[in-house]
Formats: C-alpha cells, sequence, structure tokens
C-alpha cells in the first residue's frame, strides 16, 4: 500500500473531500484560537504573581505557589509546598 493522503482524496467524491478539506481547516482554527488563549492567560498569570510579589501581597491566581529561592533549591519536588 503506498498510497498517501493526496490518493485517497482523489477517490472520494468531490463533496466529501471538500467538507473534509473544511473541517479540517475549522479543527486547525479552534487549535490555533486555544493557543493564543492559553498564552494569554498563562502571561496574565505571570504578571499578577510578578505584581503581587512586587506589592509584597499573595497573588490572585489560585493556582500560583510562590516558592523561596532558597527553600527551592534544597525542597523534595516530590511533595508538595507547604504539606506533607
Amino acid at each position: 500500500m503506498t498510497g498517501g493522503v493526496h490518493e485517497d482524496l482523489r477517490r472520494l467524491p468531490w463533496w466529501v473531500a471538500l467538507a473534509l478539506t473544511v473541517l479540517a481547516l475549522v479543527v486547525l482554527a479552534l487549535r490555533s484560537v486555544g493557543l493564543v488563549v492559553a498564552v494569554v492567560v498563562t502571561t496574565a498569570e505571570r504578571l499578577d504573581v510578578a505584581a503581587a510579589v512586587r506589592a509584597g501581597i499573595s497573588p490572585l491566581g489560585a493556582s500560583s505557589w510562590l516558592l523561596d529561592a532558597a527553600a527551592a533549591s534544597t525542597s523534595d519536588w516530590s511533595r508538595f509546598p507547604g504539606g506533607e
């Protein structure tokens, strides 16, 4: 079996190939938008943590854990910070 994607698409009726192509483009667009959203959210969380540390308050992001630099270099990474 030496066929590829192009040969497989040529065997389909034109309207099925067109529908699959449109579906693939929609999926690609949604994945691209999802990546952009993830980058924006991650950047916002990092800015929130940086601003909170600079102001001396705890960050708003519930998923952010601040580790002391000295503790981070000697801690056991298999355990959660501050817990057993």
